[in-house]
């Protein structure tokens, strides 16, 4: 499980990539299909600060977020530092949170003051539904 986790998160953060995002999106004649889910669109606050990440629709961004892939309803607290992560639909981060190289899966909560890392060879993993 290590061994495909880390390709996983190795192929997510290649599309952070302008020259691989551009050789599979910007395909003459694809068609991109999408999955509609009527969200607000994202907040962005006037602390937070967000580097080189997708962020889907729906977050809350009150902290920093750089080389990151934000899914739906992803909530970055206020202080809180995002680095080089996964975070999946409905992940919440509190505030003061520091996070690097992390994967949570879908309704993760990460309570205030928590600090997180792994490596790029091996990134922490949150299972689905946990609260840390």
């Amino acid at each position: 499980q290590v061994n495909s986790l880390a390709s996983y998160f190795d192929c997510s953060m290649q599309l952070l990539k302008p020259n691989i995002r551009n050789a599979l999106f910007n395909v003459e004649n694809r068609a991109i299909y999408t999955k509609l889910r009527n969200s607000a669109p994202t907040v962005y606050t006037g602390e937070s600060r967000i580097i080189n990440s997708y962020v889907a629709d729906g977050c809350v961004i009150e902290g920093e977020v750089e080389n990151c892939i934000l899914f739906r309803g992803v909530r970055v607290g206020k202080g809180t530092v995002v680095k080089n992560c996964i975070l999946m639909q409905d992940t919440f981060t509190g505030n003061n949170v520091s996070l690097n190289c992390v994967i949570a899966d879908k309704n993760v909560t990460i309570c205030d003051n928590r600090v997180l890392s792994g490596h790029t060879t091996m990134p922490f993993y949150i299972p689905k539904a946990t609260m840390i």
